[in-house]
């Protein structure tokens, strides 16, 4: 009875610890998946910028600014 009881109170901490990590990285996963749905429209709208690992995961990391990076690099011819 004793160890259900510490399991229950384990359990509500965790969930607690998590909620309030979500809470804080919800921005952060918000604007990465709002870049990478903005390369992919302007992938489609005619900014041939190539879509492969390093593009997603620069966007995926950096967000906007992200995003921005990659259109820079695209626009020089440097990468992408």
């Amino acid at each position: 009875m004793l160890v259900e009881i510490i399991l229950v109170i384990l359990a509500i901490l965790a969930a607690i610890v998590i909620f309030r990590a979500m809470k804080q990285l919800w921005p952060v996963i918000v604007n990465s998946i709002g870049a990478l749905i903005l390369l992919w429209l302007l992938n489609f709208i005619g900014l041939k910028i190539a879509i492969n690992i390093w593009s997603i995961l620069i966007v995926a990391i950096g967000g906007f600014v992200g995003l921005l990076l990659v259109i820079l690099l695209h626009l020089l011819g440097i990468a992408f």
